[in-house]
């Protein structure tokens, strides 16, 4: 088992494109998963802190890190759809043109 995305490809005159559709592809698995682990860092890191100050309890507020957090996650996954997207039309060309070369010979 390959661990890269279109493995099933062959292509004999536009291998660039198959490689740029390749790395493309591995890129907007990184970006999906880093918009994953981005949103559950920043709620994790936005709980509040309660701590003893001698016989008082105290809560310490600081500025909510959630919205940029969510908002970094959103443009991540929108990123990532489109740079798939990017990546499937370019694997989709790579197929067509091994198909149709294919067949003339």
């Amino acid at each position: 088992m390959k661990l890269y995305p279109y493995t099933n490809i062959k292509t004999q005159n536009l291998k660039p494109l198959l490689i740029s559709a390749r790395v493309l592809g591995f890129l907007s698995y990184i970006l999906f998963f880093g918009a994953i682990i981005l949103v559950i860092f920043g709620w994790l890191i936005d709980q509040p802190q309660t701590f003893n100050i001698g016989e008082v309890q105290a809560t310490m507020s600081y500025p909510s890190t959630t919205g940029p957090a969510i908002l970094a996650a959103i443009s991540s996954l929108a990123s990532s759809v489109c740079i798939l997207a990017l990546s499937g039309l370019c694997a989709a060309v790579v197929s067509c043109e091994y198909k149709y070369t294919k067949a003339v010979d």
